[in-house]
């Protein structure tokens, strides 16, 4: 399914008093959120490398005094991709009576509880993301392949900066946050703490 298939919708009458701007890495454009819960959604498909596109606001679950499903997400190797819907959605059809598939494709229905046990990664990923967005134009592959070349086994932020001490520090933090974002690097410690010179990576 082409990635161009949904336009974002418009944001709901009554939103623009809450509404979030930010900026995605993964698309490369700003987007507009309509809610914090809604903030926190979109940090979990930055974070996650096995989604390459999305669209916020991308459909309503039916006539136009539904929902608005909050996001469409294209995942590595799938077919398609899928539907993410906060259940806390503000609608005249409850979030109950939706269907788990909606235009052919799955619907995930995203809970508070869901997005409470996540408070730990999801504020490391608010963190990482300025990097992203700043060094996104400023790119190195070559500080990156050797960023990938130390990290032949863990190694805490702290000792990384260190041994690339002739290097900038953020550009090192930026180049290394990209790989996390690609998948060519991981770091179960920021599912666990807080992001520190104490978090260890290493190379998939």
């Amino acid at each position: 399914m082409p990635a161009d298939r949904f336009k974002p919708l418009p944001l709901p009458a009554g939103a623009t008093r809450r509404r979030l701007e930010v900026f995605s890495p993964k698309l490369g454009r700003r987007l507009s959120l309509s809610s914090y819960e809604r903030w926190k959604c979109w940090l979990m498909i930055e974070a996650n490398p096995m989604i390459t596109s999305f669209c916020e606001r991308p459909t309503r679950v039916g006539g136009a005094a539904s929902a608005i499903v909050d996001f469409w997400v294209e995942l590595r190797g799938g077919i398609g991709g899928e539907f993410w819907l906060f259940d806390g959605s503000e609608s005249a059809t409850p979030v109950d009576d939706f269907s788990t598939v909606l235009q052919g494709l799955r619907v995930r229905v995203l809970s508070p509880a869901l997005l409470a046990s996540l408070e730990v990664p999801l504020s490391n990923w608010a963190q990482i993301l300025p990097y992203l967005v700043s060094y996104r134009n400023d790119r190195d592959p070559l500080l990156e392949q050797s960023l990938v070349v130390e990290l032949r086994s863990w190694t805490s932020l702290g000792e990384l900066l260190h041994r690339f001490h002739d290097q900038d520090g953020d550009a090192v933090r930026a180049g290394l946050f990209w790989l996390l974002a690609s998948g060519r690097v991981e770091s179960p410690d920021l599912a666990a703490a807080a992001l520190s010179r104490a978090t260890h990576f290493r190379r998939r």
